[in-house]
């Protein structure tokens, strides 16, 4: 692949590629776009998170195709993802929420819906990001335990928690533990775009 693909074919990065969890297919390392490889052409079995790619999958090409796709970048102005319940961890919010996430290119927010008792409206800046990450309930740390304090008692169940950590204005990290339902995919969706935004903002500042 690398030696047919020195740049992708989605989306012409140079970052190279890696084996898939659905071995063998092979992935970028960039738009994370996954292909099943032959003798005389690939399949795309795994769609570009950074270009529209669905009317490209489950279709074995030539690799001259490949070669000669052309296609333009199409970025998602924003995400929303629902349900996403506030379980705790932040020094300032203390109780918990029902709301949903809004992800934009400069910022997300987490925003409580009319029902939830507890109306919180954290906003953050996408260069304050230190990490979204998922863990079980034995990896929350005794310090997050510490600071949800109470409400602890609403983790001792085993099951997966999202964990988003970033710097406050006062340099302290902060940490905001949800439930996400299960919803796996939709916050791998979420950690990545998360990650491109953040990238892209960074270049942007240092051009």
């Amino acid at each position: 692949m690398q030696e047919l693909f020195p740049k992708c074919p989605i989306c012409h990065s140079e970052e190279g590629y890696k084996l898939s969890t659905f071995y063998p297919n092979v992935q970028c390392m960039s738009c994370k776009a996954e292909w099943l490889l032959y003798e005389d052409g690939m399949e795309l079995k795994g769609e570009s998170e950074q270009i529209e790619t669905r009317e490209l999958l489950d279709h074995k090409r030539a690799f001259e195709f490949w070669k000669g796709l052309k296609l333009q970048p199409q970025e998602k102005e924003e995400l929303i993802v629902a349900p996403m319940d506030y379980m705790g961890g932040h020094t300032e919010y203390r109780k918990p929420a029902v709301g949903y996430i809004l992800l934009k290119p400069d910022s997300l927010s987490y925003i409580a819906g009319e029902g939830s008792l507890n109306k919180m409206n954290v906003h953050i800046p996408i260069e304050d990001f230190k990490a979204i990450e998922i863990q079980t309930t034995k990896e929350v740390t005794f310090a997050r335990w510490f600071l949800i304090g109470a409400w602890s008692i609403l983790f001792k169940e085993k099951k997966e928690y999202m964990v988003l950590t970033y710097e406050d204005k006062s340099k302290m990290l902060q940490h905001l533990i949800f439930d996400f339902h299960q919803q796996r995919r939709t916050v791998d969706e979420l950690m990545n775009l998360v990650t491109y935004f953040k990238k892209k903002h960074t270049e942007t500042n240092s051009a």
